[in-house]
């Protein structure tokens, strides 16, 4: 016998049992694979059209002189942004392709004049309305048109830089809050330490033919995370805090009997210690899924490289080295010059983050532009209320925009 026969021997009903193997898992894999395909393209076109048959509002929201409430009451207002609903079946999901509403507080700056906004579903103006005037009943609210998207922007006149911000570490560790400034004493305003100020006063040195646009778009987080060791389980965000907190206060597995005394409760720093103070307190709050994004965008003439590092950097007054902080991600810009020779793709990163801002998109990767990606972190009520607030009258930004006179309610005794 030949060696050719021989390996055809050997191998020949190896080789053929292979091809029939192949052959019946095709008829098994690829109708799997059309039917995940067909899935995924479905769940996208209902949600596609459940989105444009949504009518959407931005109201600006117009402070008063004066103002001196803590960031407290602000937290109350977002608290009131927790909304759940709308997705509660698999038919709403599936077939109507509803989705949890989202909002996006906005902190912007046209030419050095800062100002105010919340963006949200037509639907929901009420409800913004009334928890904003039940918390700040003197300050003015108006619906305006997008000024991001009235902007007649064009690569020929403007240039612009942006930036999307995430937490540098996991999201159940909270950044510094205003708690952490001693602001939820409500403390007279000659000695308040606001962080927000530090933002509006950057926002406030954006010149002629300059515009700084920075929002931060939430939604209400839901059980979403895989059980770890099961299939479908779910758990919260703060599966995770939880086994932070274990893993800080050093537990031993093993159980301790009635009358023991487990020691490694007290073998924490108290560094840990305020770790876990920290965690634990986040965990008593309301969470939301985040995204924040800023955008500097100038006049050829008038742009200044100096504004974007200060745009990146505009939120580090949040952080706190032993917890967490913010850093920039998805920036427009490249490192080094051979990573985009003819500017084209630089080019394409900006279109996508105009793109992106105008469409305050986050929370829905299949609508993202190709190339680009986002993964939403959490952050709860007072980690929101400390980066998003009305600063007092301790905020001496020239161009913050400001109402001259309270609003006054007409009296009671007026005759009919």
């Amino acid at each position: 016998m030949s060696p050719s026969q021989a390996l055809h021997q050997i191998f020949g009903p190896l080789v053929g049992t292979i091809v029939q193997i192949l052959i019946f898992a095709g008829f098994i894999i690829v109708p799997l694979l059309l039917m995940l395909w067909f899935w995924r393209s479905w769940v996208k076109y209902v949600r596609a059209l459940f989105f444009a048959s949504q009518k959407y509002t931005l109201l600006e929201l117009k402070i008063p002189k004066g103002i001196a409430k803590s960031p407290l009451a602000m937290e109350l207002f977002i608290t009131a942004l927790h909304q759940t609903g709308g997705e509660g079946t698999v038919y709403d999901r599936y077939w109507l392709g509803k989705t949890r509403p989202w909002f996006s507080l906005e902190i912007v700056s046209i030419e050095g004049n800062v100002r105010f906004f919340v963006w949200m579903r037509e639907a929901f103006q009420h409800l913004v309305e009334s928890q904003l005037y039940g918390q700040f009943p003197d300050i003015e609210m108006v619906k305006v048109d997008d000024y991001a998207s009235a902007l007649p922007f064009n690569w020929n006149d403007y240039n612009l830089w942006a930036c999307d911000l995430k937490k540098g570490a996991a999201s159940h560790l909270p950044i510094k809050t205003y708690t952490n400034y001693g602001l939820d004493k409500d403390p007279k305003e000659e000695f308040k330490v606001d962080p927000i100020t530090s933002v509006i006063e950057f926002l406030g040195s954006a010149g002629r033919g300059e515009q700084v646009w920075i929002q931060i778009v939430v939604r209400a987080h839901k059980k979403e995370l895989i059980e770890p060791g099961t299939w479908f389980g779910k758990v919260d965000w703060n599966h995770a805090a939880k086994l932070e907190i274990d893993k800080l206060m050093k537990r031993e597995k093993k159980e301790k009997k009635d009358g023991e005394i487990n020691f490694a409760d007290f073998s924490m720093t108290k560094g840990e210690r305020e770790k876990v103070d920290a965690i634990e307190k986040n965990l008593s709050k309301l969470p939301f899924d985040v995204g924040i994004r800023g955008i500097y965008i100038a006049r050829k003439d008038n742009y200044r490289g100096t504004m974007v590092p200060a745009l990146s950097g505009s939120f580090r007054q949040y952080n706190a080295l032993n917890l967490n902080g913010f850093a920039a991600t998805n920036t427009t810009s490249f490192d080094y010059p051979w990573q985009d020779f003819t500017g084209q793709r630089t080019m394409k990163k900006k279109e996508k983050m105009m793109f992106l801002y105008r469409n305050r998109s986050f929370f829905y990767p299949e609508f993202f532009p190709e190339g680009y990606s986002f993964n939403p972190f959490v952050m709860t009520t007072e980690e929101l209320a400390t980066i998003y607030h009305f600063p007092g009258d301790v905020s001496r930004t020239p161009n913050l925009s400001r109402i001259s006179a309270k609003r006054m309610e007409p009296p009671s005794n007026l005759p009919i």
